[in-house]
């Protein structure tokens, strides 16, 4: 990718954000032996997210962040939730990430009425995992933690969802002696038994149980015996990898080695199977399913229902989302719509299909592909408008991914980082979502009068400050401004070569006739233009803009009224 600074005046100052993304398929990354290519921050050493590769940016994606569980090879360095911005002046960039390790199911939900994170964080074993469920507030502070009533250590990372009675849905893998002569092997063999539970998240209370051993045979399973089925390696014949509790109080859950989505009544009851060996509903040729995740109902009267197809099936040798009509009256399955992306990816396990607006038939869908670093959106009929990777190999996978509304506000300071030799001050917020610009300030004491230095609007996870040609104080620090003009919070005091706490006067006087005291604005639009672009640009004698041109986009950064044409 290649910076062309045009016109360019020295009383102006330029603005960037340190937060690289990618647009240069070809490239990405080339260099990187772990295959993770990944970004660094001067203001937060400890953040480093991995670099995304926009391969598609289309207009017409809906609002809302996007939020992966980033799990990755030790090689990768990468193992923690993180909250993307996809909007058009941050595309791709970094919105927060947390010190949680090997998280899954990361996402937004209500719990009490309030907006809270939740995942699931524990160690990955072999297609399950032994760990806990963690809520967050909107400060990122753990309001809740909490395992699987009688499983302790058994608590799995496939499901966590928070039901409108703010009970949690949760998957249990526990071995269990069973007969397995249906399949090839002993009488006296040993299972994986799914379970799962409804418990209320306040009083630990366990609300449902239901296991899958009781009611579905190891003779439905697709799945091959090969050296599992003893003690130490127990066969894993149904595979449970969801769980939706609806208005009625019945259950949706997915079994992905039964090629089979269940609804179970509040009683424990199989009302019916749609897929697999003992299907109950006539599903159309191109609907057929192979090892699927999230299974979801889309309406409350449930005439349609998601699901992650991870394949292969005999017609279709690529993973997609599906949305299909379903009949429960006459028992009848067809496609409306399947999303895939561009590369048509096949995801061996892992991946999630979320309807973005469930009240609208017009809405767009959003597509994880588990353990291919891949997210994509679709308009409702199929129509690829973004395409991302998060890797460029799957050292690193996600196993599900959303786009949803959140509010961050942290309980944390700021951080500033000053580089004296650049004459450049460095600010960022880590998880704060309100924050439009930052407002840098300098006095020759900690506790001294700080004056007004220069300001910047927000273009990314960090945004540089280039303080001009002089007339800045010893020590600097940063306000983070919302788009009202009200005060968010301030970074310490640095010198450069430490952090201080401060306080003193502000003097809000900006001075535009100083050089250290000019305002700058910035802003960033991001757009596909097809396999190349090129650009032709004009600027006035009194602006600055930068351009840079990468496969399929073309970005530019505007500083002060730029008079600019694009072709």
């Amino acid at each position: 990718m290649k910076t062309l600074v045009l016109g360019a005046v020295a009383a102006l100052r330029c603005v960037y954000a340190q937060d690289s993304v990618s647009f240069d398929f070809d490239n990405y990354g080339k260099d990187d032996a772990s295959g993770t290519p990944y970004q660094t921050f001067k203001s937060n050493a400890d953040v480093k997210p991995p670099q995304l590769q926009i391969n598609k940016n289309e207009t017409g994606l809906a609002d809302g962040l996007v939020f992966i569980g980033v799990d990755g090879a030790p090689t990768s360095g990468q193992n923690w939730p993180s909250i993307w911005d996809f909007s058009p002046d941050r595309m791709g960039t970094l919105v927060w990430t947390g010190n949680y390790t090997e998280p899954f199911d990361f996402r937004t939900q209500t719990y009490k009425g309030e907006p809270v994170l939740t995942f699931w964080s524990g160690e990955l074993l072999d297609g399950y995992g032994h760990g806990s469920y963690y809520i967050l507030n909107q400060s990122y502070a753990e309001i809740a933690h909490f395992s699987a009533v009688g499983y302790k250590e058994l608590s799995d990372l496939h499901e966590f969802s928070i039901t409108t009675d703010d009970t949690a849905l949760v998957i249990i893998y526990t071995p269990k002696q069973a007969d397995l002569s249906d399949v090839g092997g002993d009488q006296d063999g040993w299972i994986f038994d799914c379970v799962f539970q409804e418990i209320d998240i306040d009083s630990g209370r366990l609300v449902f149980e239901w296991n899958a051993s009781t009611h579905v045979g190891v003779n439905e399973t697709v799945n091959e015996l090969g050296d599992a089925g003893s003690e130490a390696s127990p066969f894993d014949y149904f595979h449970m990898n969801s769980v939706l509790k609806d208005a009625n109080g019945d259950y949706l859950i997915s079994g992905r080695v039964m090629d089979a989505v269940f609804k179970i009544s509040s009683s424990g009851d199989i009302l019916w199977r749609l897929g697999g060996k003992q299907s109950d509903f006539d599903v159309a040729d191109d609907a057929v399913f192979a090892f699927q995740h999230d299974a979801r109902w889309v309406d409350a009267n449930q005439t349609r229902m998601t699901i992650f197809d991870n394949g292969p099936t005999d017609a279709v040798g690529y993973s997609r989302g599906l949305l299909f009509d379903v009949d429960q009256a006459a028992k009848t399955v067809s496609l409306i719509q399947e999303f895939y992306n561009g590369a048509k990816t096949f995801a061996k396990f892992e991946g999630s299909l979320q309807v973005l607006d469930p009240t609208s038939t017009d809405t767009n869908y959003f597509l994880g592909y588990g353990n291919q670093p891949f997210l994509a959106e679709f308009s409702a009929d199929g129509t690829l408008l973004l395409d991302v990777q998060f890797g460029a190999t799957n050292a690193v996978n996600g196993y599900r991914a959303y786009k949803l509304a959140w509010t961050g506000k942290p309980a944390t300071n700021p951080d500033i980082h000053l580089d004296a030799d650049a004459n450049a001050a460095y600010v960022s917020w880590n998880g704060a979502t309100d924050v439009e610009w930052w407002d840098v300030y300098s006095a020759n004491a900690t506790n001294g009068t700080w004056r007004y230095a220069a300001s910047a609007n927000r273009t990314g996870f960090e945004t540089t400050v280039d303080l001009g040609g002089g007339g800045v104080d010893k020590y600097l620090r940063a306000r983070a401004v919302n788009g009202s003009g009200d005060a968010l919070g301030w970074t310490r005091a640095t010198d450069g070569n430490g952090m201080f706490d401060a306080s003193g006067d502000v003097d809000e006087e900006k001075n535009s006739t100083s050089s250290s005291a000019v305002s700058t604005t910035a802003s960033t639009t991001a757009r596909s233009t097809g396999s190349s672009a090129t650009t032709a640009a004009a600027a006035s004698a009194t602006s600055g803009l930068a351009v840079r041109i990468g496969r399929g986009m073309v970005e530019k950064v505007v500083v002060a009224v730029v008079v600019v044409a694009l072709v």
